[in-house]
């Protein structure tokens, strides 16, 4: 498999786009994983993120809830899929020319794992397997997808590469004070919350696809 994209010229937009959960979707993961790792009995019955983050936090306490992150995040990241649409997304983009880099806040190895996954690599793994590193895939060079230890310095790392346009599915980061005012914001919101001021709205990734489409 090819692995540096070929050269074309880029356009203008250039369009940061966050992972966990926006590009990777783990929504049906965290109940399998649970239960796989002992966090959930079996059968438990729990399905969302949302259900599972709930209870493991009844059982354990936050702790818990942090320990199945880095499992999953890691160890068990092939429970996990790609955000339906974002295929498309990425095709589009990369058809027109646009730069796109990912930029992730995710600490290197997970809270309370005594192995010490490179959760970083585990992620890079993730996104070689399907493609985005291949001539005949996304076309991504390695340095166009990088991690950051914390959110401010993933706000910086925004700024620091120009991006005009960022995705994110969690409005805190959007909404950063330190967020660049240069960059507009979309918000991927695939569960349908009400508008935020100042935060464009993507439902989906075909959604996205026209918004990041009016801006070529």
């Amino acid at each position: 498999m090819n692995r540096r994209q070929p050269e074309r010229p880029m356009a203008d937009v250039h369009i940061g786009i966050d992972l966990d959960n926006t590009i990777i979707d783990y929504e049906d993961a965290f109940a399998t994983v649970a239960e796989r790792v002992g966090l959930l009995p079996a059968g438990s019955q729990l399905r969302s993120k949302a259900a599972v983050k709930t209870r493991l936090r009844e059982l354990g306490g936050e702790e818990a809830w942090m320990r199945l992150q880095g499992q999953l995040y890691g160890r068990y990241i092939e429970e996990a899929r790609l955000q339906p649409g974002v295929e498309t997304f990425l095709s589009r983009m990369r058809a027109a020319g646009v730069r796109m880099t990912v930029i992730s806040h995710k600490t290197r190895h997970g809270h309370f794992d005594a192995e010490r996954v490179d959760l970083w690599q585990a992620a890079r793994d993730f996104l070689d397997r399907r493609g985005f590193f291949a001539t005949d895939g996304f076309g991504f060079a390695p340095g166009d997808v990088v991690f950051e230890e914390t959110r401010a310095a993933k706000v910086a790392r925004i700024a620091a590469l120009g991006c005009t346009i960022f995705i994110d599915d969690l409005p805190e980061v959007l909404l950063d004070p330190a967020f660049p005012a240069a960059t507009e914001r979309l918000w991927y919101a695939p569960d349908h919350p009400p508008p935020i001021a100042g935060l464009g709205l993507g439902r989906d990734w075909l959604e996205l696809v026209d918004i990041a489409g009016a801006r070529i």
